[in-house]
C-alpha cells in the first residue's frame, strides 16, 4: 500500500493509520489509556490553517514569521509538524529557521517519538533537497510527557537522557506562541 502512495498527504495518512493500528492491536490498554487516535490529514490541515489565521488576526503574525514558536505537545507520528512543513504556510525562505529553532514537538511514547523524528526530518530534507551529507536531525523534538515536562527533580531525564533534558530546558525557556495538535 505504501509503495502506491504518491502524495505527501497520502504518506502521512499511511504512517498514522499503521501506527494507530499497531498500537490498537498490540497494546490495546496502553492505546486507550494514552488516547492514541488517528487524526485525519484533512483535519490536521484545517487546524494548521486556522491557527495561522487566528495568529494573524489576533497578533499580526503568522506561523511563518520569525519568533513565532509552534508546539505540538502530543506529536504522535509528527503529522502536525510534517503537514505544517508541507502546507506552504511556512515560506521557503523561513523553512530552515523554523526547523532549526522555532518548531517544537513532544512525545511520550518511545516508538512514536522515533517515528515522528524520522517523519519530520525526512519531510524537511525532501523539501530542501538536502543531500545525505547535509542531513540535520530535528532539534525540536523532545521525549517527554507535556503535562509533566516542567516538574523538578526528574532523575531519569537528568541522568539517563541528558541530551533530551537539554532540549526540555531549551523548550521551557522558549516563549511558545502557538500550540497545535490533537491532545489525548
Amino acid at each position: 500500500r505504501a509503495s502506491e502512495v504518491s502524495s505527501a498527504e497520502g504518506k502521512q495518512q499511511v504512517i498514522a493509520e499503521l501506527y494507530e493500528r499497531f498500537f490498537k492491536l498490540g497494546f490495546a490498554k496502553q492505546a486507550d489509556a494514552l488516547g492514541i487516535v488517528y487524526t485525519p490529514v484533512q483535519i490536521v490541515d484545517f487546524i494548521l490553517r486556522a491557527a495561522d489565521h487566528a495568529s494573524r488576526e489576533a497578533f499580526g503574525r503568522g506561523l511563518t514569521d520569525e519568533g513565532v514558536h509552534i508546539l505540538d505537545g502530543f506529536t504522535g507520528t509528527g503529522t502536525f509538524v510534517t503537514r505544517l512543513l508541507q502546507s506552504g504556510l511556512i515560506h521557503p525562505d523561513d523553512l530552515a529557521r523554523k526547523y532549526a529553532s522555532e518548531l517544537h514537538a513532544n512525545e511520550l511514547m518511545l516508538l512514536a517519538y522515533y517515528i515522528a523524528a524520522v517523519n519530520i526530518e525526512t519531510t524537511y530534507h525532501a523539501l530542501t533537497g538536502a543531500s545525505v551529507e547535509d542531513y540535520e536531525p530535528f532539534p525540536g523534538i523532545v521525549l517527554a510527557d507535556t503535562f509533566q515536562i516542567s516538574e523538578a527533580d526528574d532523575g531519569l531525564d537528568l541522568n539517563v537522557f541528558p541530551a533530551n533534558n537539554e532540549r526540555i530546558t531549551r523548550q521551557l525557556d522558549t516563549p511558545i506562541n502557538v500550540i497545535v495538535g490533537n491532545p489525548p
